[in-house]
């Protein structure tokens, strides 16, 4: 090809930008891989969930989210064909869809189709939604002067019920 592209460059430059989109393509495929692989590891460290697909599959569905322009209709389904994320405690299932969202994120921009662009929005935006809900679920922790407004409260409760109890007849 290479002597080729010297003697006759109009011929042959087909088969050279051929030879770049495959180079293209499979760089893509190859951190698709990557992405899945990170995600379903993720998954297992930081959620504890176990993904129902493996890394090919895994990057074969995220492949086929970004081409087909899944919008924010898809996410609990994409979702559901990684895990049952259902079955999680509230904390575990904010750190899948985060993760889930992250993946997504990652995957290169171009794999969207320039009209679908707004989809990748959308499910990105969808996803971070369904974190947010699994946050809500989460219990609020109490800052350093709550809890000690909050034991200032019990003590003061606890002597004056000590009070009640010396008192003669109930009353202080």
């Amino acid at each position: 090809m290479r002597s080729d592209l010297r003697r006759n460059p109009q011929r042959s430059m087909g088969r050279y930008w051929l030879t770049m989109s495959d180079a293209s393509a499979f760089t893509i495929v190859k951190s698709a891989f990557g992405i899945a692989e990170a995600l379903r590891r993720d998954l297992a460290d930081q959620a504890q969930m176990v993904a129902l697909l493996d890394v090919p599959a895994l990057a074969v569905l995220l492949l086929t989210a970004a081409e087909t322009g899944w919008g924010k209709a898809k996410a609990t389904a994409l979702m559901g064909q990684i895990g049952d994320a259902r079955r999680l405690s509230a904390a575990a299932r904010c750190r899948a869809w985060g993760l889930l969202r992250v993946a997504m994120e990652s995957l290169p921009t171009t794999l969207w189709p320039a009209e679908k662009l707004l989809t990748r929005r959308e499910l990105l935006d969808e996803l971070q939604r369904h974190a947010q809900s699994a946050r809500s679920e989460l219990p609020t922790l109490l800052s350093k002067a709550e809890r000690q407004e909050l034991q200032w409260r019990e003590s003061i409760m606890a002597r004056v019920a000590a009070e009640k109890q010396r008192a003669p007849g109930g009353r202080p």
